[in-house]
């Protein structure tokens, strides 16, 4: 029983000399953030139908028909079949409210969303033109991005290093401290985000301005400090 009781007591004694030693060791933890621009090569357009009918089966149909329009004429411009997606698809009663009145059915309304991506984005405005022109109610969205990013996600990354070890330097040198080394290096992300505006379309199309995309690295660098 005495021999259990010494390997016990050896073992605390090892735990709090660790814990001891962790306590003691000074970190200094820094994000940086590296940004690279590059030019879109893909857009995605979002065109939406939206009609109110007295009868659910005659919005649906008309809704249809306005779609089928929209579609054949974005294809017609060059979009590939498979590159036209349906978004989003719904079908609602219309209430009227009237004060001191029981709700009343007055129709029902049905919107369907159509996304086209568009990989050659001089015809982007094209799409927009043709899609209002067969009868859309509404652009929802449109959005840039780039197919192919890995190069430019790494070379965001190398930048966040940088940037990271350039700002541990300098608070290490006015807070008077030596760095020792890296203890941990945690990344979060790299990812594309906003845009600037670039020129316009020009002629008679609605102006459309890819811009150049934002793709931004983020790196948690963890010193070891004296």
């Amino acid at each position: 029983m005495k021999k259990s009781g010494l390997i016990i007591l050896g073992l605390c004694l090892i735990v709090t000399s660790a814990t001891a030693a962790s306590l003691d060791e000074q970190t200094l933890s820094v994000t940086g953030t590296g940004i690279v621009e590059v030019a879109p090569d893909t857009a995605g357009v979002k065109l939406a139908v939206e009609v109110v009918k007295k009868t659910a089966q005659d919005a649906q149909a008309d809704n249809a028909a306005t779609m089928d329009r929209i579609t054949a004429a974005v294809i017609k411009i060059g979009i590939a079949k498979e590159k036209v997606q349906t978004a989003g698809y719904y079908i609602w009663p219309e209430t009227k409210y009237e004060q001191n009145q029981p709700p009343k059915l007055v129709g029902y309304r049905c919107t369907n969303e159509l996304n086209v991506t568009i990989e050659d984005l001089a015809k982007v405005s094209r799409v927009i033109d043709a899609g209002i022109g067969a009868g859309a109610s509404s652009v929802r969205g449109l959005q840039f991005s780039r197919k192919n990013d890995e190069e430019y996600k790494q070379l965001a990354l190398a930048k966040a290093v940088k940037d990271a070890a350039a700002k541990a330097q300098a608070i290490a040198q006015a807070a008077n401290l030596k760095l020792k080394g890296i203890r941990n290096i945690v990344e979060s992300g790299a990812l594309q985000s906003g845009m600037r505006a670039m020129s316009s379309a020009a002629g008679g199309e609605t102006p459309v301005s890819p811009g150049l995309l934002e793709i931004r690295g983020s790196v948690t660098l963890t010193y070891q400090v004296e």
